[in-house]
């Protein structure tokens, strides 16, 4: 028999601005208790895996893909969305580690002529380059952060393996309401990217 939860899932389908009150804070309570026993994750990046399940969650939901009826199904599928979310939080830093890579992307003068790679013993990176990367993913960082919120979702989604497609509507709701074709997406990710690389060769000693 469909239970309570599936009830609500049928009006936020049917946009009940209540019901997805209702769902985003059941999602959170849950998100809240279950990540709570996950080693090694902090409060903050617990806070960012609940943020993000619940905007795939709203998406799945308007599509009518949560599997099951019952309390209990619909329950552990969202568990196993909350608890996958964690984990890829864990085994990648995902948003940090792409910054870091394309602010990698810009060269260092002061690294550019030295020895042949294979000359180079491998002790590691050096506390220069540590420095040099530090400071690149500060400026990087705060660069992104002085975007518009639509901007640094699209970025950040594109950098976590989102499709185009699911950015694109997700944009086009509230709170962002911006409206675009899907071939936009990939065009607007890449316009971002460059941005980045430039403002970090500009701001180059």
């Amino acid at each position: 028999m469909p239970g309570e939860l599936h009830g609500l899932l049928e009006r936020c389908r049917a946009e009940d601005a209540v019901a997805w009150e209702r769902f985003a804070a059941w999602v959170t309570m849950r998100g809240r208790a279950i990540l709570s026993a996950v080693d090694k994750l902090s409060a903050a990046d617990g806070e960012d895996a609940v943020a993000d399940t619940l905007t795939r969650l709203i998406t799945v939901v308007r599509r009518g893909e949560i599997s099951g009826a019952s309390n209990a199904e619909i329950d552990a599928y969202v568990c196993t969305a909350l608890r996958n979310r964690a984990l890829n939080v864990l085994r990648g830093r995902t948003r940090r580690r792409e910054v870091v890579a394309v602010a990698s992307e810009v060269p260092n003068p002061d690294l550019s002529e030295g020895p042949a790679l294979e000359q180079v013993p491998d002790e590691g990176p050096s506390q220069a380059a540590r420095t040099i990367a530090a400071e690149q993913l500060g400026r990087a960082e705060k660069f992104v952060l002085s975007w518009s919120p639509e901007e640094r979702y699209l970025f950040m989604a594109k950098l976590n393996g989102v499709s185009a497609r699911l950015i694109q509507q997700t944009l086009e709701r509230p709170p962002f309401e911006c409206f675009s074709a899907v071939t936009t997406v990939d065009t607007r990710y890449h316009r971002l990217r460059k941005r980045l690389i430039d403002h970090i060769r500009e701001a180059e000693p």
